[in-house]
């Protein structure tokens, strides 16, 4: 049989245990934002965001000569919020540059607009998830995507790189020494 006053006494909170908690979570560099019915955690940042529309005309591919710029409210492993000044459309393909609090700096990254909001402020609210390159082929031909002048990839395929380069740059690195 378990003794209960032994079990609530390990559970009673303990001031020098909370304190190394509050000071780790303080370190944190991004809040995190866990929700309810989200497959990802949401990370809360106020950094910068660029993005191109993609035009599809004609079964022709074009990179808009837009560049628009806006402001990350949250980013997840499978989209990211933003605030812009400019109206966009719901099902359009964009290309994001993402400024990641000036650590890391992803560029054509592709997304989907799912969800535009207007504000009071007169600036949009932009959901946007991010999406694999094969969604793009089904409107063009992979030549077309590979004539584009920014090099076109998931957000994973993009961190992948960035991953893969730090590591390679370690590697020579330690040769060296």
């Amino acid at each position: 049989m378990t003794d209960t006053k032994h079990l609530d006494l390990n559970l009673k909170s303990d001031p020098v245990r909370e304190s190394i908690l509050s000071s780790a979570l303080k370190q944190t560099p991004f809040p995190l934002v866990r929700s309810q019915g989200r497959r990802f955690i949401r990370i809360e940042l106020n950094s910068a965001i660029r993005f191109r529309p993609l035009i599809c005309k004609r079964g022709k591919l074009k990179l808009s000569k837009d560049r628009i710029d806006a402001q990350i409210l949250n980013l997840s492993e499978g989209g990211v919020l933003f605030s812009c000044d400019r109206s966009v459309s719901d099902g359009d393909f964009i290309l994001l540059t993402l400024n990641l609090n000036k650590l890391v700096i992803l560029e054509g990254v592709l997304g989907k607009i799912k969800r535009v909001e207007a504000c009071e402020e007169g600036d949009y609210l932009v959901g946007v998830e991010f999406c694999r390159k094969e969604e793009l082929e089904k409107l063009s031909s992979p030549k077309q995507l590979e004539d584009l002048p920014v090099k076109v990839a998931s957000l994973n395929r993009k961190l992948k790189e960035i991953i893969t380069s730090y590591l390679h740059t370690n590697e020579l690195a330690t040769k060296e020494t």
